[in-house]
């Protein structure tokens, strides 16, 4: 059972909200898909972990947000939104259990739920400061932790061939009408296009986004990536893990940009059980 909850007027300004059977109240699970942060891509590619969590009783929060090809995305719309979304959880309509709530994942969502677990650092009135949803943890799976070195690998550019092919395992877009404006711009990377300017540009900037370069929030953070993934460097969630306290960093062994999220694999038990032991 799940049902649609805008949180803002425009149209990506939404989330799906699943409930498991039961009269709850149920934990809550964040969940932020990827995509390389464009509205070429929906949650499809982690409805199968969607449905994994709501069959063992957690209610699932799954957010949209304005994305890279979207009028008012990037910075800082797109981090407005997933922090508004994710506020929102205390407002819902549901048999929710507010003292158990965490946040989940994917490629760049993995980057934003990270970013969300240090909000409370930000200072006041920038994007995402004072978090009014306290989180017991978040799961990143192969997430863009280091928004510095992927500027610097100028990472994404092959979205500005209109003829190349997905990666490995990625669904093909849901959004195909995106990729001309989204090819258009990315010519320097998906990390400038995010952020309007680059990292040598916008130091001061980049702290306010870039997880690895943030200051302590006071969420514990799995941070779990697969040994071979082609599209983000697993040394991203590594060196992020190493400079936070709260994280942990778990190599998927074979694990490359899309096994990661399969639910019977390596990763997915690993943050399964992490995050079963964060909402008990």
């Amino acid at each position: 059972m799940f049902r649609k909850i805008a949180y803002g007027a425009e149209p990506s300004q939404f989330g799906y909200l699943h409930l498991p059977v039961g009269d709850g109240p149920f934990p809550v699970v964040v969940m932020v898909h990827g995509g390389w942060w464009t509205a070429m891509w929906d949650d499809t590619a982690v409805q199968p972990l969607i449905s994994d969590l709501v069959g063992s009783g957690y209610a699932v929060w799954s957010v949209e947000y304005r994305r890279m090809g979207e009028a008012g995305a990037g910075w800082p719309g797109t981090f407005t939104d997933v922090a508004s979304a994710v506020d929102l959880v205390g407002e819902l309509d549901a048999p929710l259990d507010l003292s158990r709530v965490a946040v989940v994942g994917h490629s760049a969502g993995g980057h934003l739920a990270t970013w969300i677990a240090h909000r409370a650092a930000l200072p006041g009135g920038v994007v995402g400061a004072s978090p009014s949803m306290p989180l017991v943890g978040v799961v990143s799976i192969a997430g863009v932790l280091d928004l510095v070195a992927a500027d610097g690998a100028r990472l994404g550019t092959e979205l500005a061939d209109l003829s190349g092919e997905p990666p490995r395992g990625a669904p093909g877009p849901s959004g195909p009408d995106f990729w001309p404006v989204v090819a258009a711009g990315v010519g320097e990377g998906m990390t400038r296009f995010l952020m309007g300017v680059s990292a040598v540009e916008g130091p001061s900037l980049y702290a306010l986004a870039s997880p690895v370069e943030m200051g302590d929030g006071g969420v514990p953070v799995l941070a779990i990536h697969g040994s071979a993934d082609e599209v983000i460097p697993a040394e991203f969630s590594r060196a992020y893990a190493v400079r936070h306290v709260l994280a942990e960093f778990v190599d998927s062994p074979g694990g490359d940009h899309f096994s990661v999220i399969e639910p019977d694999g390596h990763a997915w038990t690993v943050a399964r059980k992490w995050l079963a032991d964060k909402l008990s």
